[in-house]
């Protein structure tokens, strides 16, 4: 075994390890619902067994379908499942990766990048081995540079964002960049259709798909406003996160089944944390698979986290594609506009509708707390958070920034800060409920 070899399964050893610590700590909750189990095995598989015959049997039901690695919830899916090829969402949440991707990029590097090039460079885990493609929108300087080192490993497509949706000029701007997309995706998949194009039909099934998908995500987003929670957050978070190595089909069927299962707890009084327990809400950079520090920090001290605003939860599946015509060009109209008017991403300025937002999900979800979650190196995220924190200051909503990386030497640092944190929004929850 030569020198890179080694190096690759020291790697390899070490991630098995960081994803079977969550994955067990998981499946070892007394309150865990059986719908979890599906979304379990799915990052078991990816991660702990990395048995690409197992990938191939979640994402590719017909031999030669063409997988498609996407680096960001601006990706529209739907053009990816219409040409019959599979999306995979590849953004990077291994402290190893990352150690791997530090031969690629600066220091101060966001770990996201980092991971994504890691896993990719060594082929840590068989999906990012198994993609014909990537796409790499530029939401941000790290994004766009981490898409030219991509280019040494595989077919890379750049994505360019608009960062002001405002101006009428960047959305045709936008909409020609999907156009653009189209037709790589129709040149990669094109043996499989006459004339090389994207059929109109294929096209309204697949945004009937995704828009399935969509709905049973708004079924568990709406779960999580209950007045007492029925599932822990860091599960809720986890079955998001599958989404991204699972075909949107086989993911709805699977949402179905679990929130089926936490609508029965809810109706049955069965609850998973007591009246007190701190509501708390997780904004800022995006938790990533195996990278659950936060999550699981948070839920051992006693607190709830009920919701999720990331590019990894509540915001990679929602609002659904509107079209009035089904014709091509109605329907990627409709796609443009979904995939850029609604999204609150801090790329986008200015980003008054990111705090609409976060207001809005403090007063729907009860929300006791916010503990606004910073990766290294991640500026723009970093650069709202005295706007979050001044109107939350006058929502009397009390904010805990948290800065880290993917790796594990600042956990009992991090601990600490969180316990007080949610002592203190304990302390605030009694003392209003006896006043």
């Amino acid at each position: 075994m030569d020198q890179l070899e080694r190096r690759k399964a020291r790697f390899a050893r070490g991630l098995i390890r960081s994803a079977e610590t969550v994955l067990a700590e998981l499946t070892e909750s007394p309150d865990l619902p059986e719908g979890m189990g599906y979304f379990i095995d799915i990052m078991r598989d990816v991660f702990v067994k990395q048995d690409r015959s197992l990938i191939s049997a979640h994402l590719c039901s017909h031999n030669n379908k063409k997988v498609i690695g996407t680096y960001c919830v601006m990706v529209p899916e739907e053009l990816i499942y219409a040409a019959g090829a599979i999306p995979v969402r590849l953004c990077g949440g291994s402290y190893e990766a990352s150690c791997i991707g530090d031969d690629f990029v600066p220091r101060d590097t966001c770990p996201v990048v980092k991971a994504s090039l890691g896993f990719t460079s060594l082929n840590l885990i068989s999906a990012y081995e198994a993609c014909d493609a990537v796409i790499v929108p530029t939401t941000c300087d790290a994004k766009r540079k981490m898409g030219e080192e991509l280019l040494k490993f595989t077919e890379v497509w750049m994505l360019e964002v608009p960062h002001i949706k405002e101006s009428e000029g960047a959305r045709r701007q936008w909409l020609e960049q999907l156009y653009a997309l189209k037709k790589n995706i129709e040149k990669l998949t094109g043996k499989r259709f006459r004339g090389r194009k994207i059929r109109r039909k294929a096209l309204d099934a697949a945004i009937k798909t995704v828009g399935r998908a969509q709905y049973q995500a708004r079924r568990l987003y709406e779960i999580g406003k209950s007045s007492l929670p029925v599932v822990f957050g860091r599960e809720a978070m986890l079955a998001i996160n599958a989404y991204s190595f699972d075909t949107a089909l086989g993911w709805t069927e699977a949402m179905t089944l679990l929130n089926d299962e936490l609508e029965a707890r809810r109706d049955k009084s069965r609850f998973v944390a007591a009246v007190n327990a701190p509501r708390v809400l997780l904004a800022g950079s995006p938790p990533i698979f195996p990278n659950w520090k936060i999550p699981c920090l948070l839920e051992e001290m006693g607190a709830v986290i009920v919701a999720d605003e990331s590019c990894m939860g509540s915001r990679y599946l929602y609002d659904p594609i509107g079209i009035t015509e089904k014709s091509i060009a109605d329907m990627m109209v409709g796609i443009a506009a979904r995939y850029i008017m609604p999204c609150v991403c801090p790329s986008f300025a200015p980003n008054e509708d990111r705090l609409f937002r976060l207001l809005q999900m403090v007063e729907e979800f009860k929300v006791d707390g916010i503990i606004y979650h910073v990766l290294k190196g991640c500026v723009i995220y970093d650069f709202e958070l005295i706007r979050v924190e001044k109107i939350m200051k006058e929502k009397k909503i009390p904010v805990l920034r948290v800065e880290t990386d993917y790796s594990p030497e600042d956990i009992e640092q991090i601990r600490t800060r969180v316990e007080a944190f949610v002592e203190m929004l304990e302390r605030k929850k009694f003392k209003k409920k006896e006043g």
